[in-house]
């Protein structure tokens, strides 16, 4: 199979590490496939350090000239079968492949989609099958008549278990940052942005900390916007235990952060379905998260983990404080086993195949 995955984000977040980690997997099966991405992006980039293979697409807008003609030109050139679309603008530059009769999906990350009367119409008509990472993301889709429930599959990212693992060894972040072994260790791992709530998990540092001095706080991530960034170095410059909070920036080896850490935190307002939460529990490492809705899925308080109000400090450091030396080994094991039945890589990629390979033989909107 022929595959083309675009993507026209310049950032690097769970959206994009998900993509990679699709193209790897197929690539590995024996598929051919491809990454298309502006040449100055991030992903790009991190996809170029893999060895996967890529083509740079001036993505620019929802239908720039130079990259309808870039994507016109590779696909006729590589014979491309099928393209994969993981966001609004490249999905209007793939319009004219789907005119020469190439299938097109459309995968959905985020709950921020575009909702004009174009892009309405582009995933109605110009998409043969749509994934999402999230049914609460196929629900709205159905509700504001983006789609037909039939069209859209519910597919949530798989891990790769062999990179996850309880195995893995965190000694080397610990004595990164100096941090004795015998020190619990909080992390927030994600994309430094406003929805991420890094703000909401600071105003909590000092609270957990007055109490739990023993305890030291990783932020794990790269920012999309610098002003954010430093209003976040602020925050921590005001804290009374801000000595005890390190921001890392991005980590390539992101299970050697989750290995050196007690416990993962997750206190995103609005998220559709949580990477880091996934890899935690293949790595039996204690999650606490949110009640928003894309935590709810897997996180099931008491059982897989443990969950607070959204957005309410006094609820998160409560939560977390009497966690932190309870004996939560068998909520660990629920979650370890969750992820090895359930979130595997190989899981989500046999689903996304068998969608890919129904498209193409009835090059028609997948019906189940």
């Amino acid at each position: 199979m022929l595959i083309a995955h675009t993507e026209s984000s310049v950032h690097m977040g769970g959206q994009e590490l998900r993509i990679l980690d699709q193209i790897q997997w197929l690539l590995n099966k024996g598929h051919s496939a491809w990454l298309l991405a502006r040449e100055d992006s991030a992903v790009h980039k991190e996809a170029i350090r893999r060895g996967i293979p890529t083509h740079h697409v001036p993505f620019r807008g929802s239908a720039h000239p130079r990259a309808l003609f870039e994507i016109a030109q590779f696909v006729k050139q590589k014979r491309i079968q099928l393209i994969d679309c993981h966001s609004s603008s490249d999905a209007c530059t793939t319009i004219p492949a789907k005119l020469f009769g190439i299938p097109v999906v459309r995968t959905i990350h985020v709950y921020e989609f575009k909702k004009d009367f174009i892009h309405k119409h582009l995933l109605r008509y110009g998409t043969n099958h749509i994934i999402v990472v999230s049914q609460t993301i196929a629900d709205m889709l159905v509700k504001f008549g983006f789609a037909d429930q039939q069209k859209i599959s519910v597919i949530p990212t798989g891990i790769d278990l062999n990179r996850f693992n309880p195995d893995v060894d965190g000694c080397s972040i610990r004595k990164e940052f100096n941090i004795a072994e015998n020190t619990k260790v909080i992390s927030m791992i994600g994309m430094i942005r406003p929805g991420k709530g890094q703000k909401f998990f600071i105003s909590a540092v000092d609270r957990i900390a007055d109490i739990r001095p023993d305890v030291w706080f990783l932020i794990v991530g790269s920012a999309t916007e610098p002003e954010y960034l430093e209003d976040i170095k602020k925050d921590i410059a005001a804290l009374r235990h801000r000595n005890r909070i390190i921001l890392t920036g991005f980590r390539h080896e992101v299970e050697k952060v989750i290995a050196a850490s007690d416990m993962i935190v997750n206190t995103c307002f609005s998220e559709p379905m949580s990477q880091v939460i996934h890899q935690s529990f293949a790595m039996k490492k204690l999650v606490v998260a949110g009640d928003s809705d894309g935590h709810l899925a897997t996180v099931r308080h008491g059982e897989t983990g443990f969950l607070f109000r959204s957005a309410d400090a006094e609820s998160f450091a409560k939560t977390v404080i009497p966690v932190l030396d309870d004996n939560v080994r068998k909520i660990r094991e629920r979650a370890y086993q969750m992820a090895l039945s359930e979130l595997g890589i190989n899981t989500m990629m046999e689903k996304t195949l068998n969608i890919y390979r129904t498209i193409l033989k009835t090059k028609q909107p997948l019906l189940p």
